[in-house]
């Protein structure tokens, strides 16, 4: 493999990932319980942590106060509050396009009436909900998926896999396997990014772990079709990597996660 980021590029990839978690994090999740706030501190997070693509205290704001997970690197609509109900998972390198709708319950089909309010406890007229809740039937979204825009996720789908891509306008109504792309109303799968062999080896990697500096080394897998070969020699590589972290930036973290306490 030839290297095809400069040891410029690749010092600001460093710099990017260092500052992703501010030194005024623990204030500004304390700050965003005041609904008065919240704009400010979701600014500041993209302004002192690099942008949403890298801020860890924006994916902690989602998981503390949404009870949405979402892995590093991930963009889009899954860090917009109010767009993913509570319960949902995400993975880390996702791409989602804009106005993305996802649906975790159905209006009841058996019943009378299909009616909120029979079955909507904050509408005050029943005491609890009457269907399942949205964390009753939580959405998970595997590593490296992309979603395009407009696309909507139905009730029916609890899983979307690692690695796969959803068309723009979709509706999907059931899980999507690892690598698929699948697109329509309602969307079906037209074919798999890899070959079996290929896709196992890309499981096997777990490559999604790795920091955004640390994945840059993969080089020619970044850019050109990958192989059997290519993505092997990627694996062999990283299991004779040493990727400890230097004992001063694993001091630093832990200072960090300290004074969360």
């Amino acid at each position: 493999m030839k290297d095809r980021f400069s040891a410029e590029k690749i010092r600001w990839a460093e710099r990017q990932h260092d500052r992703s978690l501010s030194s005024l994090s623990t204030l500004i999740l304390r700050a965003y319980k005041f609904r008065a706030l919240r704009r400010v501190c979701l600014s500041l997070c993209d302004r002192l942590e690099g942008g949403f693509f890298y801020s860890q205290t924006r994916r902690e704001i989602m998981k503390q106060y949404y009870g949405v997970t979402v892995g590093r690197y991930s963009y889009g609509p899954c860090l917009d509050p109010g767009v993913f109900p509570y319960g949902s998972e995400i993975g880390a390198y996702c791409s989602f396009g804009s106005e993305l709708m996802v649906f975790r319950r159905n209006h009841p089909a058996e019943t009378l009436t299909q009616h909120p309010f029979f079955y909507n406890r904050y509408l005050n007229i029943v005491d609890q909900d009457t269907i399942p809740l949205d964390q009753d039937n939580p959405l998970s979204i595997g590593n490296d998926v992309w979603i395009g825009s407009r696309t909507t996720i139905l009730p029916g789908c609890k899983r979307i896999g690692d690695g796969a891509i959803i068309g723009a306008n979709s509706v999907v109504t059931k899980d999507v396997d690892d690598f698929a792309i699948v697109a329509g109303n309602p969307a079906k799968e037209f074919r798999r990014r890899f070959t079996p062999e290929v896709a196992e080896l890309v499981k096997k990697s777990e490559w999604w772990n790795l920091s955004l500096p640390e994945l840059m080394k993969a080089n020619d897998l970044l850019f050109d079709p990958v192989t059997k070969d290519g993505i092997a020699l990627f694996i062999q590589n990283m299991e004779n990597t040493d990727r400890t972290m230097p004992p001063e930036v694993t001091l630093k973290m832990a200072e960090r996660e300290n004074a969360r306490v």
